[in-house]
């Protein structure tokens, strides 16, 4: 192979490694970026979603609560036509990034369902005396409210945890998208020590040699008998320079032959 294909080739075989890992890098990251954010918007969404369920819930317990001492009448939650509950929990259903969210959304949709059962009984309990309603309301609906907000609290508990846990997964996803490139860069810098010892094995040295040779001959006219094993354009100079050499050598021992020769007639 020629110097300036080896040459040549190790530039290429440098660029191409370098190219294909931050490709590969770069694919990585955004891949990994496109899926954790993916999670954490979902997670985020949840705990909004959480959020307006406790408020939702506050409001139906803070409403029944108001009117237990108001006279026959009061304004009473109609959780029949009232679906903000049952929508946003819809919603929030399909964004559970984990089974552990999932199993704390049955429970709090099986409190729910125990607590709108419960609600839908007030109208009748509220035609009663103020003592009915107290005692209505503290033996039976405040365990049930105090039930449904604790299975919501923990949801919320779940996906900040989520959450937490997704973000760092994000962070830890951006270093390792960085690891190709770091073990790129890690491969150039042997693949360009690699090529300079090449250089200098197959280019400089038989460079330097030819000159020692040369120099060798022109200041002590020791025999040019430098040796290079590469078959490549130096070996082909090296090779030229040694016919020229024993060329010059002969054409200067035929004449000092016939300076001689003169001399002596």
């Amino acid at each position: 192979m020629s110097i300036r294909k080896k040459i040549f080739s190790g530039f290429v075989m440098i660029a191409t490694i370098l190219l294909l890992s931050s490709l590969i890098a770069i694919y990585e990251f955004i891949s990994m970026r496109r899926e954790v954010s993916r999670v954490i918007y979902e997670n985020i969404t949840s705990i909004n979603i959480s959020n307006m369920l406790m408020e939702i819930t506050d409001e139906y317990n803070f409403t029944l609560f108001k009117s237990m001492d108001e006279p026959e009448g009061a304004v009473i939650p109609d959780v029949n036509k009232d679906t903000r509950f049952t929508d946003f929990f819809e919603e929030a259903s399909m964004r559970y990034t984990n089974m552990q969210e999932k199993n704390m959304a049955d429970s709090v949709r099986y409190a729910y369902t125990a607590y709108i059962h419960l609600m839908k009984n007030a109208p009748y309990v509220w035609q009663g005396t103020s003592y009915e309603r107290r005692e209505w309301y503290f033996e039976r609906m405040y365990p049930v409210y105090m039930k449904l907000r604790n299975y919501i609290e923990q949801l919320t508990v779940l996906s900040q945890t989520s959450l937490k846990r997704n973000f760092e997964n994000l962070n830890d996803s951006f270093y390792r998208s960085l690891m190709p490139s770091v073990v790129a860069v890690s491969v150039g810098i042997l693949l360009i020590m690699l090529f300079n010892y090449f250089i200098n094995c197959y280019f400089i040295s038989p460079v330097l040699k030819i000159s020692a040779g040369i120099a060798d001959y022109k200041k002590f006219g020791r025999k040019y008998s430098v040796s290079i094993g590469n078959n490549d354009e130096l070996s082909t100079l090296n090779n030229n320079i040694r016919e020229l050499i024993d060329l010059y050598s002969k054409l200067k021992s035929a004449r000092q032959k016939e300076d001689n020769k003169e001399k002596g007639v």
